[in-house]
């Protein structure tokens, strides 16, 4: 039973080597992302190539497994065989399916911006109304943005990526250095 109790300053100088360890790391990684963006968009792009074929052949078992078997979801089956082969477009062409994901994520963000401008107008009564067609009109700008030149768009998207880690990792060696202090205080 005694064993089994652990003092508080064993587990501060744990948390804060970690987070210090997880910091830093993600400082690193931040700048690779950053230094080298055409190699971490293609391995972005492949890493979701692999999530759409593991996804399939999870929605095939799915399929394959419900009560109904084949025919009550056959559906998800085709589904899922349409994104199998989706998932190894992306492996093999990264470029061509970057283009598309960058496409698609254009066309999300003109429409949010648009929808976010028709109820900034709209709305007499919101508050900040201001701020939130500013808003849309900036997605709608950056959505058509990227849609007329998508691989602008993905290299905007792999470099706030990069800076998001760094902003990150440099929050988190903070906090390991702050837990650290209330460990000697």
């Amino acid at each position: 039973m005694a064993a089994d109790v652990v003092t508080v300053e064993n587990v501060t100088s744990v948390k804060w080597g970690s987070l210090v360890l997880l910091g830093a790391l993600a400082v690193i990684f931040g700048l690779l992302v950053v230094l080298f963006p055409t190699v971490s968009a293609t391995v972005l792009i492949e890493l979701i190539g692999i999530l759409i074929i593991l996804l399939s052949f999870s929605a095939l078992v799915i399929s394959a497994l419900s009560p109904g078997g084949w025919k009550s979801s056959a559906l998800l089956a085709v589904l899922a065989v349409i994104g199998f082969f989706v998932g190894i477009a992306t492996i093999v062409h990264p470029y061509v399916m970057g283009q598309a994901i960058a496409v698609i994520a254009g066309i999300a963000l003109f429409l949010g911006g648009l929808i976010g401008l028709v109820l900034a107008i709209s709305e007499k009564t919101m508050i900040h109304r201001g701020l939130f067609a500013l808003q849309g009109i900036l997605a709608i700008i950056l959505g058509l943005m990227i849609c007329i030149l998508p691989l602008l768009g993905i290299a905007l998207m792999v470099l706030w990526v990069g800076v998001i880690l760094v902003v990150y990792g440099i929050i988190g060696i903070a906090l390991g250095y702050c837990v650290r202090s209330l460990d000697a205080a």
